[in-house]
């Protein structure tokens, strides 16, 4: 079981707008649960920045709230951002109720390094989180992913074959692909040939088919220019013996 992280808040001083607590450097927020009634509520940024970095949407938080003696453990339900600085300008906890069930997504995250990826593999991670379903304590932070496992190529590891703790349900399909050995494409490149030389003194295929049409076309010319003049001839002879 991780250890908690603990946040002491106070309730909301309704006397300053959201604008006034953060110039303030304060954080208002909002507590709720299944037994519990929304209660506004404020924190210092800092404090709160560091909770929300330890503790993300998984963690369980101890939580304090000044004036109330009751401790109780929360998880962080929504965080709201500026979208620009990313600053945090509110949040909201949900409080867990003793013996309560919950849904949480779990991230996966590998360890070792996979004997296939000195053959070419590579790593190729499906899922990044499972979705599981425990008591609030019995939740783990993690859920390691073995890649020594991984010895050949395309090679699979699906969520039956993680190990998952005791007291822990797991939501996500056991046959789901948590992550697998992939293959290079090796792109194969086409050649082009170059175009032939040309030795010097001869002369490119198309310009020898360029001149025998060429040549082909004056002989056509000058045949015709016979063929005029030997008409004239025979006319100028006609006249005569007329």
């Amino acid at each position: 079981m991780a250890t908690l992280i603990t946040l002491a808040v106070e309730p909301r001083d309704a006397s300053l707008t959201n604008k006034a607590l953060r110039r303030a450097q304060i954080v208002p927020g909002v507590v709720y649960g299944r037994d519990l009634k929304a209660t506004s509520v404020q924190c210092g940024y800092l404090s709160l920045a560091k909770a929300v970095r330890q503790a993300g949407t998984s963690r369980l938080i101890s939580f304090s709230l000044a004036g109330d003696e009751t401790q109780r453990n929360v998880l962080i339900r929504e965080i709201q951002r500026d979208p620009v600085t990313d600053r945090i300008l509110h949040i909201d906890f949900y409080a867990i109720v003793a013996g309560q069930t919950l849904t949480f997504e779990v991230p996966l995250v590998q360890h070792g390094k996979s004997p296939a990826e000195e053959l070419g593999g590579i790593v190729a991670q499906m899922l990044d989180t499972i979705e599981v379903e425990c008591l609030p304590e019995d939740m783990p932070t993690s859920i390691e992913v073995d890649l020594t496992r991984l010895a050949a190529l395309h090679a699979r590891l699906t969520v039956r074959d993680l190990e998952i703790p005791a007291n822990v349900m797991v939501l996500t399909p056991l046959d789901a692909e948590v992550v697998h050995i992939a293959t290079q494409r090796k792109e194969e490149v086409e050649e082009v040939a170059a175009p032939a030389e040309v030795a010097e003194g001869e002369a490119a295929p198309e310009a020898e088919e360029a001149g025998e049409a060429g040549e082909a076309g004056e002989a056509g010319e000058t045949a015709r220019e016979k063929d005029k003049e030997t008409g004239k001839e025979r006319g100028r002879g006609k006249e005569k013996e007329s």
